[in-house]
C-alpha cells in the first residue's frame, strides 16, 4: 500500500493510497486537523488493514496552516522511521504518475522536511 496524507485543508484530512493498483482517496471531515492518527486507524480499519502493509508514504507539503503541515510530516516521517519504509514530499497538485514515480525512488532512512506556503504567524 502507499499512503498519502494531506491534510492541507481546514476541516478535513485527505487519504490517497494505492492499493491492489487502484488509487483512491478516503475523506474525513473534522474540526480539528490534529486528528490525523485518529483517521488513519479508522482508514486502516476500513480497509482490513493494519500499519504493517503500508510499503510507502507520501505527505502534501508546501500548503496549509503550520500547525497541520507540521503534524503532518511529523506523523510520516515517525511511521517511515518505524516501519522502516520510504517517504517523500509531494505538492498539493500532484498527480498519480507523478506519486508513483516519486516513491519509486525513494529510499527508506530519507525524511521530508516540512516546508510551508508562509512565515508561521505565531502570538
Amino acid at each position: 500500500m502507499f499512503l498519502i496524507i494531506d491534510n492541507t485543508e481546514d476541516g478535513k484530512v485527505v487519504f490517497y493510497f494505492s492499493l491492489d493498483n487502484k488509487f483512491a482517496q478516503r475523506t474525513f471531515k473534522t474540526k480539528d486537523n490534529r486528528d490525523v492518527l485518529v483517521f488513519l486507524g479508522k482508514l486502516l480499519s476500513g480497509l482490513k488493514l493494519s500499519l504493517e502493509d503500508i510499503k510507502y508514504l507520501g505527505v502534501v507539503v508546501g500548503a496549509g496552516r503550520f500547525t497541520s503541515s507540521r503534524l503532518a510530516v511529523t506523523t510520516v516521517n515517525t511511521l517511515a522511521f518505524s516501519l522502516k519504509i520510504p517517504v517523500v514530499a509531494l505538492p498539493k497538485n500532484f498527480d498519480q504518475t507523478t506519486a508513483l514515480k516519486s516513491v519509486k525512488s525513494a529510499v527508506a532512512g530519507k525524511y521530508v522536511v516540512p516546508t510551508y506556503s508562509g512565515e508561521a504567524r505565531i502570538g
